[in-house]
């Protein structure tokens, strides 16, 4: 029996769908071998911030040397389901593929120090909360630091320190419990509040501008309970800084109580009485500092207050507010709900 010969054309061709097969199984090696870091094993620790999405997450990785593919690694995260319930916090993950790293980080619990900012806090309450060594000297070179603040935001910022707190939005935040915990801390809380309202800042807005809208946002966070409210006293507060007229606002009044360690809750006649720079209705104008941290929706409606005709809000027993246009109205609107028939 003969056997039969390849054609020299045949042969030729295999050989070369063999070199081109050789080569491409070379090259995705070759990617593959590039996909895993130099420095594979070796532990790196990664603080993941609140907010952040996977891809975001997947390039702080990349950046860090844990992966050489953020790409890469934030389709693991999706394969495996973590890429929406990445928890926040300080991770320490060994370098390695993506794959590897994905499975540690569904694995792993982040070392966190919890810190809730809640609406209406003030400096020394933000010092508490933060519950570190020296936070009161932390916090204050935290918030003088302005490489802490977003770029954009910069050229807005008080010059005091201190009145830079209106800048951080209200949220809970789990953050690398070492030493740069406030400047950490600042630094998030100032990029939600940017993230939040960042588009709703005029290019010619100035410092003073800020620091004043900032004071407002702080007044209507405790003159108003519900959020529907804010922007209309928003609107009265500012129809009376345009005639000159004292804010009278009640909540400045208990801030002053306050700084003289008197505590109140229904501000009486006697009550406004006080000698105060923080007494609007003794002082117009606004009080020289803001009377705690504001929250996303009062911010809001100091950025975009209602155009109203009104004058003046009284509350009603349920936390919502009359507001009406005269002194009259306003002294019938008080009558009414001392009889409890008011609209």
């Amino acid at each position: 029996m003969k056997k039969r010969k390849i054609h020299p054309g045949v042969f030729r061709l295999l050989m070369l769908v063999m070199a081109i097969a050789y080569g491409v199984c070379g090259i995705y090696l070759e990617l593959n071998r590039e996909r895993i870091p130099d420095n594979v094993g070796q532990e790196i620790e990664v603080l993941v911030t609140p907010g952040l999405n996977a891809t975001e997450v997947a390039l702080e990785f990349e950046r860090l040397g844990v992966v050489t593919s953020a790409r890469d690694l934030a389709a693991c995260m999706k394969r495996l389901g973590i890429d929406r319930r990445i928890m926040p916090g300080l991770y320490k993950i060994k370098a390695g593929t993506p794959s590897d790293v994905a499975r540690a980080m569904a694995e792993s619990t982040p070392d966190v120090h919890t810190v809730q900012l809640i609406p209406g806090a003030l400096f020394g309450d933000i010092v508490k909360i933060l519950d570190i060594e020296d936070g009161e000297l932390m916090l204050d070179a935290a918030l003088s630091n302005r490489d802490n603040f977003p770029v954009a935001m910069r050229r807005l910022l008080p010059e005091k320190s201190r009145d830079r707190v209106v800048f951080l939005l209200p949220e809970t935040y789990a953050l690398d419990p070492g030493e740069t915990l406030a400047d950490e801390f600042v630094k998030t809380a100032s990029g939600l509040w940017w993230k939040q309202h960042g588009d709703a800042i005029s290019p010619d807005v100035t410092s003073a501008d800020m620091a004043s809208l900032g004071i407002l946002a702080s007044i209507v966070q405790k003159e108003a309970l519900i959020d529907s409210d804010r922007p209309v006293i928003a609107g009265v507060f500012n129809n009376r800084l345009k005639r000159d007229m004292p804010l009278q606002s009640c909540a400045t009044v208990v801030h002053a109580w306050k700084l003289r360690g008197v505590k109140i809750k229904t501000v009486s006649y006697n009550d406004t009485k006080i000698d105060s720079p923080f007494n609007t209705y003794i002082y117009k104008g606004l009080p020289p500092e803001n009377i705690g941290v504001p929250s996303v929706s009062s911010w809001s409606a100091v950025l975009e207050p209602e155009d109203t005709d009104m004058f003046f809000f009284v509350a009603k027993g349920d936390g919502s507010h009359v507001f009406t246009r005269t002194y009259k109205e306003h002294l019938e609107a008080q009558k009414k709900i001392r009889k409890g028939i008011a609209d």
